[in-house]
C-alpha cells in the first residue's frame, strides 16, 4: 500500500506542474484532457484501497472494485493515444526525430500497459502474478507524471529515470523475494516483467531513428 501511495503522491505531483496549478481555469484545457486526468486518478485510488481491503479480508468488495478497472483500463489507452497524437502533431512542425520519437513512447506505453494488465486480470486468482502485472501496468502509467517532476527540478533527467525505474522496482522485489522467501528467481513473474521492459528499451533504442518510422509517423499524424 504504501509503495502505491508513494507512485500516485509523485503522479500527481507531475500533473500539478501541466495540469493541476492552472485551477480553476480548467477551460485551457481539451475535454481528453480531463477525461484523461479523471482516469488516472480513479487508477490510482484503486492501487491504494485493493491492498486495504485485503488485508481487511473484503475480499467481495475487493473484487467488485476491481470491475472497476475494466472500464479504466481501456479510457487511459484511448486517452494516452489521442493526448500522444496532439503532440505528435504539434512536434512535427519543429522537429520530425522529435515526433517520431514522442510517437514511438506512445505507442510502447499503451502497448505495454495493455499487455501487464491482460496478463494481471487473467491471472486475477494468482495473487503472485496478478501483483507482479498490476505493478507493472502502474509503473507504466506512473512513468509519465515521475518524468515531468524530474525534468522540472532537473530539465533532461526525466526520460533516464523512466528508463531506470522499471528495472529498479521489479529486482528490488526480485532480491527481496529470493533472501527472504527462498523463491527462484527465473520462475518469477517479475523477471518476466524486466526482460519485458528491457525488450522495450532496445526497440525504443532503435526503431524511432529509422526513416521507416518516420515516414511512417508524418503519414498517419498528417
Amino acid at each position: 500500500m504504501l509503495f502505491f501511495t508513494a507512485v500516485a503522491v509523485i503522479s500527481l505531483s507531475g500533473f500539478f506542474f501541466t495540469y493541476l496549478r492552472f485551477f480553476p481555469d480548467f477551460d485551457r484545457f481539451r475535454v481528453v484532457i480531463h477525461i484523461h486526468f479523471m482516469a488516472f486518478i480513479c487508477w490510482f485510488l484503486l492501487l491504494v484501497i485493493q491492498p486495504v481491503l485485503i488485508r481487511k479480508r473484503q475480499y467481495l468488495l475487493h473484487r467488485k472494485l476491481g470491475k472497476l478497472s475494466w472500464l479504466l483500463a481501456p479510457v487511459l489507452v484511448v486517452t494516452i493515444l489521442l493526448l500522444v497524437k496532439d503532440k505528435v502533431q504539434r512536434e512535427l512542425d519543429v522537429s520530425a526525430g522529435a515526433a517520431a520519437m514522442t510517437a514511438f513512447i506512445g505507442l510502447l506505453d499503451v502497448v505495454s500497459f495493455s499487455v501487464c494488465y491482460s496478463v494481471a486480470m487473467i491471472n486475477r486468482h494468482n495473487v503472485r502474478w496478478h501483483v507482479a502485472f498490476i505493478i507493472g501496468a502502474t509503473l507504466i502509467v506512473f512513468n509519465p507524471g515521475m518524468s515531468r517532476v524530474f525534468n522540472h527540478f532537473r530539465p533532461g533527467s526525466g526520460l533516464p529515470a523512466a528508463v531506470i525505474l522499471p528495472f529498479i522496482v521489479p529486482l528490488i522485489i526480485i532480491t527481496v523475494e529470493k533472501l527472504r522467501f527462498k523463491r527462484p528467481v527465473l520462475k518469477s513473474p517479475y523477471l518476466l516483467f524486466v526482460l519485458l521492459w528491457l525488450a522495450e528499451i532496445l526497440l525504443l533504442m532503435t526503431i524511432p531513428q529509422t526513416d521507416f518510422w518516420k515516414h511512417l509517423v508524418i503519414k498517419f499524424a498528417s
